[in-house]
């Protein structure tokens, strides 16, 4: 049989086994990978010595962090010397750095990346916490070698090797409700955590694994009120009994606030709503009916006001964990302070539509509740809840019914069904599958997104129930149902990294180019051309606007480098903008411009043939590097053709002295636009230049983008690195041929008969 954690220890050593593998399938010179960085965190205004674990960290520089308000000082490293007759040996001591954040960086998560000689690295989360920082210290795998730390204290841990345990000890009052929260997959680790906590004699109290308080469900939890005065002791350890420099955590013992929930879920900009936080420990909370396993909750409501300006409003301002499904908001964090620190953060939405709570009783055909679209429900699924709801319509509209759940953080898994006029099942909707990010950013979630046609004038009745509703549900189970007609069109952007399966970031080398891979949201039936640009760029850098065309969701953004860039690190934009059609208050249908900014993803860990676990980073980061081995110039730039047409593009090639090797020439891209072609050629390594053939047979009408790219092996370090490289940005306009009416032929008379 096998058993729950030995499948688990089963996926876990196909991974380790696979992060092996993909080092050898690069496609780029050598650059960091940032594995995690120790300790992983540090409180406002304070300084901590962080050390780094990865590869490819020569010379080290700096850390870069997607705040301002961090200082960091490099710790060189201290080379071992073998001991001698009258000197000691000297242990090897790698580098670190010193981090300093500043006291006005606020509470929260932040990306930091490693800075070295090959460029940037992947980032990892570093928090900011407004509480005392404890580290570990070993050994501390018994009951009787606990490390002490007092309340309200956050605890930076690491399970150092397989089958490691880390004990803490810490003192409690009668009565105290303490609250102790771990967070590490949350946080980038690898760690599956396992919590178990014993009162002062040795007795188990309580264990933790797997919560289902939130849509990140790995993490354990406690909360308990303590029964006497005295110490308590948290055991914990990897529920897989992995371990290693990738399993670290945060362990937070406090008596601070901490909310489950929000209602509602959301608000529209430049408003000033009244949102009830759901929680514990809540600073004059008042008492509820609510229970999460059989803890009781508080609740308490504050006015919040929701900033108007076009960056917060179009932002996703949330310092905790976004996974890619997510990226399709827009939201603000909101949190609950106190006297001694600042409860956990909640995500609360924006939505311009007017937003209501669900209303029980509503749980038959019966009773279901009344609602008027354009409108947005924020409801909860309990153990066995099923919710109605029924609006009036006519025959040949259409609604978007949007349910969201995963995307805001909720454990719930929505199931929606249609109900025909006699009460009767009708078309069923669940999961959003959706991924315009394949294995990289798999944006697939647990929520729905359904356009219900009208076939008949009245009312339209649906039901929503959590899809396990008979085992499982609670007040944490929230969902926010958004109900429109015909919503406008829209989109949303993320650049991400070019490697499809494993850790990656932006490196551009002088007198080169590097392609930076844009993924689209098309919403609401949103198809329209999107021009895309990066803006900000550091100096001596450039990228050509592309054209992201009809029915696709991806594109190719070319950043190029100048021969004398300076190297450094630094931070851009990448804005679409798109024209659609909307019908202005008359009804008359008009052109309006929309713009977006994109947000930044990347893969979290490696992979091989599964969905990678990623997530949004809070920053777009570059570096520029040393000479690029080779570079690829495609002309013309412009092309149009009809389809069918064969369209030929001459690539020349500049290859760095010490590379001779020949380039294979191909299409590249995310993808190349619809129906098009290019076969494989290759510039041999005494020649500098190819003929391209394009195959247009397959393409449809409208305008693209795409790149032309070359692949080579690249000597580096006595041995060779496969490269791909892109050309510039080539733009294709295909045209297909109006019909010209054919003229009727002209009558022709009878000749008059001779008298």
């Amino acid at each position: 049989m096998i058993t729950n954690r030995t499948a688990r220890l089963l996926v876990c050593s196909f991974f380790l086994a696979a992060g092996g593998m993909l080092n050898a399938a690069d496609s780029q010179l050598p650059i960091p990978h940032l594995h995690g960085v120790f300790p992983t965190g540090v409180k406002q205004g304070g300084s901590v010595v962080v050390e780094f674990v990865g590869d490819n960290f020569t010379d080290p520089k700096s850390l870069y962090f997607s705040h301002k308000g961090f200082t960091t000082e490099l710790i060189p490293e201290v080379k071992g010397t073998p001991a001698a007759k009258d000197k000691p040996e000297v242990k090897t001591i790698p580098a670190k750095f010193k981090v300093t954040c500043a006291a006005d960086v606020p509470p929260g998560q932040y990306d930091v990346r490693f800075v070295g000689k090959l460029g940037i690295s992947n980032p990892r989360t570093f928090t900011v916490g407004d509480i005392t920082e404890f580290i570990e210290t070993e050994p501390n795998n018994e009951r009787k070698e606990a490390n002490r730390v007092e309340l309200n204290t956050s605890i930076n841990g690491r399970i150092n090797a397989s089958e490691d345990v880390d004990f803490f000890v810490f003192k409690a009052k009668q009565g105290q409700r303490v609250i102790v929260e771990c967070e590490a997959w949350r946080i980038d680790s690898k760690m599956d955590g396992v919590m178990w906590l014993y009162n002062s004699d040795g007795k188990l109290m309580a264990s933790s694994q797997d919560e289902d308080i939130s849509s990140e469900k790995r993490d354990p939890f406690f909360d308990f009120d303590a029964p006497t005065d005295g110490d308590y002791y948290i055991k914990i350890t990897d529920f897989t009994y992995n371990g290693g420099n990738g399993f670290f955590y945060r362990l937070k013992v406090s008596t601070l606030p901490y909310v489950d929930f929000i209602l509602p879920t959301a608000a529209a900009p430049g408003s000033t709503v009244p949102i009830t936080f759901y929680g514990r420990n809540l600073p004059g909370g008042e008492k509820t009916d609510f229970t999460i396993h059989g803890r009781p909750l508080q609740k308490l409501t504050q006015q919040v006001a929701v900033p108007a300006d076009p960056d917060t409003a179009l932002g996703l301002r949330y310092s905790s964990l976004v996974r890619p499904g997510t990226t399709v908001l827009n939201g603000m964090e909101v949190r609950v302070k106190s006297p001694d620190g600042q409860s956990n953060p909640k995500l609360l939405s924006f939505s311009a539509l007017p937003q209501f709570l669900e209303t029980e009783p509503n749980d038959s055909r019966e009773k279901a509740q009344r609602i008027e679209p354009p409108c947005a429900v924020s409801g909860q699924f309990m153990k066995g809840d099923v919710d109605y709801f029924v609006f009036k319509a006519k025959k040949g509209e259409k609604y978007t019914i949007a349910v969201y759940a995963m995307r805001i953080g909720s454990p719930a898994d929505p199931d929606l069904e249609m109900l025909n006029e006699k009460g009767e099942p009708g078309a069923t909707s669940q999961d959003f599958t959706e991924n315009i990010g394949q294995l990289r950013f798999s944006t697939g979630n647990l929520d729905i997104n359904y356009v219900h046609p009208v076939g008949a004038d009245g009312d339209v009745t649906f039901r929503l129930e959590h899809l396990y509703r008979q085992n499982q549900g609670g007040p944490q189970f929230v969902y926010r149902m958004e109900v429109e007609r015909e919503p406008e069109p829209d989109f949303r952007l993320v650049c991400s990294p070019i490697h499809e399966i494993h850790m990656d970031s932006h490196e551009v080398y002088q007198g080169g180019r590097e392609r930076f891979d844009i993924l689209v949201w098309r919403m609401n039936g949103h198809n329209d051309p999107i021009t895309v640009e990066a803006k900000n760029l550091p100096k001596g850098l450039s990228a050509e606007p592309i054209i992201i065309g009809k029915e696709v969701k991806w594109g190719t953004l070319i950043v190029t480098a100048a021969p004398d860039a300076a190297i450094g690190e630094g931070e851009f934009e990448v804005v679409g903008k798109s024209k659609i059609k909307v019908k202005d208050k008359d009804g008359k249908e008009v052109e309006k411009e929309i713009v977006r900014k994109a947000r930044g993803g990347t893969i979290v860990w490696d992979t091989v043939n599964t969905n990678a676990l990623a997530r949004m980073t809070r920053s777009l980061v570059l570096a520029v590097r040393d000479k690029v081995p080779f570079t690829l110039t495609a002309a013309p730039t412009e092309l149009k053709c009809k389809p069918g047409e064969q369209l030929t593009v001459t690539v020349t090639l500049k290859r760095r002295e010490d590379m001779p090797s020949p380039v294979q020439i191909t299409g590249a891209g995310y993808q190349l636009p619809p129906g098009m072609e290019i076969p494989l050629t290759t510039i041999e390594k005494d020649k500098n230049e190819a003929k391209v053939l394009i195959k247009t047979d397959k393409m449809k009408e409208g305008v693209w983008s795409f790149t032309i790219s070359g692949d080579a092996q690249v000597p580096v370090d006595k041995r060779n690195i496969r490269c791909v490289y892109p050309s510039n940005i080539i733009k294709i306009t295909v045209e297909i041929p109006k019909e010209v009416p054919k003229e009727k032929p002209k009558e022709m008379k009878p000749p008059e008969k001779k008298k």
